[in-house]
């Protein structure tokens, strides 16, 4: 059995924990709510399906754990951690590494300082159990070692797959301004409750991500692509391009406030919507939301679901129309902590 650190957005580490259970029959280990954090155990078999799961940023051998304290004389304890954590096994001479650190909590340390006595026992192991020295790069490594110090808790581990995390997706190709993260995609479609088959709609769709991200979930289900921005459209077409999904997804420019006249009635709708720092004015933006809302609670059979930081007024426009709040949360969205609400007539 490996044991794994799998990152994700804050917010959503429940539904990272379901996936890994169901789809890799992980044990969990530990979920760390709001930090980002699942440690769970898999077998080794299932290591190479890892980047499948849909709501995961990146993925860490579990090296090591301990306790510490706050401090500064307790950096002592990440040298021995981190010496014998094994770490040296993952170098090898033509190679190099650089140490990550994480830190969450008060302590009378900084990130630098974990860094640096992390990175000195790292060389020292190679030295006296390998006989050679490491190359350090902090720009280009071949092998990455994760510190993370959270609160009185420390963990080494190994990254895998590389630096890049695989909420990138590499369909893309279009950047929407306000991109929604496919890993928050992913999970607000699981809160919505569709099902394969379902008619599912983005009416505010951006650059596609939303539809694209459950192309790859469903395989009968109708999936429609809503923008107002002939651009984005376009954006969202190239995107589902390069996705190899862009004949499963219905493509169309139109108002989300004019709903039933493009949809007449579908079962689910997910959607980021415009977050109204471009339009500038707050009564602007309800504007807008309380037209969509109302819209949309007439198209609609199974479910709403948005993201928002005007998750108070899109609360009351809902349960105003005689719909019901199922679910909500706050998530970390860039710099901003919106909330996903799902709401069911």
């Amino acid at each position: 059995m490996a044991e794994l650190i799998l990152t994700t957005n804050p917010g959503i580490e429940d539904i990272t924990a379901e996936e890994a259970r169901a789809k890799l029959g992980a044990e969990i280990v530990s979920v760390k709510e709001g930090l980002g954090r699942v440690i769970v155990r898999v077998r080794d078999e299932y290591l190479e399906h890892i980047r499948l799961l849909g709501s995961v940023h990146r993925a860490h051998l579990l090296l090591a754990r301990g306790s510490i304290c706050p401090e500064a004389s307790c950096l002592d304890t990440v040298r021995s951690i981190v010496a014998e954590s094994g770490a040296v096994d993952f170098l090898v001479p033509t190679g190099s590494f650089a140490v990550r650190v994480n830190r969450v909590g008060s302590h009378e340390y900084r990130s630098l300082d974990v860094a640096r006595v992390a990175g000195d026992a790292v060389i020292a192991a190679a030295v006296e159990k390998r006989g050679w020295r490491p190359r350090v790069d902090l720009d280009y490594p071949s092998t990455i070692i994760h510190i993370d110090v959270i609160e009185r808790e420390v963990l080494v581990s190994i990254e895998l797959g590389g630096e890049l995390s695989w909420h990138r997706r590499g369909y893309r190709v279009y950047d929407h301004p306000a991109a929604l993260k496919p890993t928050l995609a992913y999970a607000m479609i699981m809160l919505s409750g569709a099902r394969d088959g379902d008619h599912l709609v983005d009416p505010m769709c951006g650059g596609g991500t939303v539809a694209i991200e459950a192309a790859y979930m469903f395989e009968d289900s109708r999936l429609t692509c809503i923008d107002r921005n002939p651009r984005h459209i376009a954006g969202a077409r190239l995107n589902a391009r390069a996705a190899l999904v862009h004949r499963r997804i219905r493509f169309l420019v139109g108002d989300a406030r004019r709903l039933s006249s493009l949809v007449g009635e579908a079962d689910v709708l997910v959607s980021n919507p415009p977050y109204g720092i471009r339009l500038g004015s707050p009564r602007q933006v309800r504007r807008v939301y309380r037209e969509f809302l109302r819209e949309a609670t007439k198209v609609f059979r199974k479910s709403i679901t948005i993201i928002t930081p005007e998750y108070v007024y899109a609360k009351r426009v809902l349960e105003e129309n005689g719909w019901k709040i199922v679910h909500e949360r706050r998530v970390a969205h860039g710099n901003l902590y919106p909330h996903i609400i799902v709401a069911a007539p």
